[in-house]
């Protein structure tokens, strides 16, 4: 009886790298009388394609890793790092909308408040950023308003 060995003409893929890769992060509140940490030594990694759910207690940290992986709170320790590159602060690379809903200016319209950010970015001119903003506007109909 004779043995057949088959080897696979194609090596396995290597694992991609993450989209998002979040390694040991700390993150702290600073008053002149003490030090809050709201995170410690926090490690994930989430992949194209992946559904990721931070779920926890009020005052767990939740908020504040958002705040953290969108740039606007710095690490105390560790590191995040999107695409392979580490975060430093907001970018046009992201968009977070934060469970504050009334930090939107309450003079502006829904539109205008749409327009805000597609402008700060720099990338699109006034008439192509409300061209776009009412077309997304229009698809979850808020247009109107």
């Amino acid at each position: 009886m004779s043995t057949v060995t088959l080897l696979n003409a194609f090596p396995p893929e290597p694992p991609a790298s993450p989209l998002l890769a979040v390694d040991k992060l700390s993150l702290e509140y600073r008053t002149p009388g003490r030090v809050v940490r709201a995170t410690h030594e926090v490690s994930f990694d989430v992949h194209a394609g992946d559904r990721f759910v931070l779920l926890g207690a009020s005052g767990c940290g939740k908020s504040s890793l958002l705040k953290a992986v969108a740039g606007f709170l710095p690490p105390s320790d560790g590191e995040i790092r999107l695409d392979g590159r580490p975060i430093s602060g907001p970018g046009p690379d992201r968009i977070v909308v934060f469970q504050e809903f009334d930090q939107l200016p309450p003079w502006k319209t829904v539109k205008d408040n749409v327009i805000f950010p597609l402008r700060a970015t720099g990338t699109l001119g006034s008439k192509e950023a409300a061209e776009r903003a009412l077309h997304y506007l229009d698809k979850v109909g808020l247009a109107a308003f």
